[in-house]
């Protein structure tokens, strides 16, 4: 397995292309998982797809930097949470699978529940994701409080990367400090921190560090 950890979709910069165009040129078959979503964002299949089907929310910029590394919009999968019969089917079939962003722990509680757990740490290829579909990668990670998480927390992932932790969208911020600090001092690990053009590459134990980010 191959791991990328983004902070946003906008890996199509000049800052990621020259690393990421041998796992994403060659057009793995993709499968695009928007699990992380808020209660205000969707409750069943019809607002699900506002916000992220084809003209919704979200769906352009999620498309977009797949576009510049050759892929069209119909190579791109989606599974709908609501009406997905086949969701194990989907990841079996994939050979990319891509986490979008949100909270973490709902999409490891909506993997759960369409039980595709097993099958995603399983997965023999490369699972990337953005802000929370990189958090979720990890073995464990925190979180700073911010409009949806009230206080800092140590959270369990699905452990498809391990011996790391991250702080996404780092902008350098008194509490961003204070918390990677923590987490730092609780765990052990290096807190990988990532400024908007900045992320990682896991691949057979390597890390590659991709823009600008801070250990």
């Amino acid at each position: 397995m191959t791991n990328i950890l983004l902070n946003y979709y906008n890996f199509d910069g000049d800052w990621a292309r020259p690393h990421l165009q041998k796992y994403l040129a060659p057009h793995p078959k993709a499968l695009i998982l928007p699990l992380a979503f808020r209660d205000s964002q969707a409750t069943d299949s019809d607002s699900w797809l506002s916000v992220y089907g084809k003209g919704g929310e979200k769906y352009p910029n999620i498309v977009r930097p797949f576009l510049a590394y050759g892929y069209t919009e119909e190579d791109l999968q989606w599974l709908n949470p609501y009406r997905a019969p086949d969701a194990l089917a989907q990841v079996q079939g994939a050979q990319l699978l891509f986490f979008t962003g949100g909270m973490p722990e709902r999409a490891i509680a909506w993997l759960q529940k369409l039980g595709l757990t097993e099958a995603v740490k399983r997965f023999d290829g490369i699972v990337a994701g953005a802000s929370a579909g990189a958090m979720l990668q990890l073995a464990q990670y925190h979180i700073t409080p911010d409009e949806d998480y009230a206080q800092f927390g140590m959270w369990q992932g699905l452990g498809l990367v391990s011996g790391l932790d991250l702080e996404v969208h780092y902008l350098d911020t008194p509490l961003q400090r204070q918390c990677s600090a923590v987490a730092h001092a609780q765990h052990g690990l290096p807190v990988y921190k990532m400024w908007h053009e900045g992320g990682l590459i896991v691949d057979s134990g390597t890390i590659t560090i991709m823009g600008q980010v801070e250990v």
